[in-house]
C-alpha cells in the first residue's frame, strides 16, 4: 500500500481544520442562541437561566450533529452514485471505441483488396 504523498496529508491537516474551526463556530452560535432566548426569559433566576441556557445549547448542538450526519450520508450515496455512474460510461465508451475501432480495421481491410 502506498504512503500518502505531502499534498494529501496537508489536505488531510486542512480538512480537519476547517471541520475543527466549523464545529467551534455552530458551538459558538448555539450559545449565542441560547443567551438571546434567555434574555427574552427576564423571571428566571440565575441558576435556572444557566440550566435552560445549557440545555437550549446542548439541544441546538444535537440538532447540528443529527444535520451534520444526514449530510455526510447523503454524500456518501451520491459519491457512490455518481462513481457507479462514471464507472458505467466509461465501459461504454470503450465498447463503443473497440467497435468503431473494429468496423474501421474491417472496412479498411475490404477497401484494400
Amino acid at each position: 500500500m502506498s504512503r500518502p504523498s505531502p499534498d494529501d496529508r496537508i489536505q488531510d491537516g486542512l480538512n480537519q481544520l476547517d471541520g475543527y474551526l466549523y464545529w467551534q463556530a455552530e458551538l459558538a452560535e448555539a450559545r449565542r442562541e441560547a443567551m438571546a432566548f434567555c434574555d427574552k426569559l427576564s423571571w428566571l433566576t440565575t441558576g435556572e437561566r444557566r440550566d435552560l441556557e445549557e440545555e437550549y445549547a446542548r439541544a441546538r448542538v444535537d440538532m447540528a450533529k443529527a444535520a451534520t450526519r444526514r449530510i455526510a450520508d447523503r454524500c456518501t450515496e451520491l459519491r457512490a452514485e455518481y462513481e457507479a455512474r462514471y464507472q458505467r460510461l466509461r465501459q461504454r465508451t470503450v465498447a463503443v471505441t473497440l467497435g468503431a475501432a473494429s468496423c474501421l480495421l474491417v472496412v479498411w481491410e475490404l477497401l484494400r483488396k
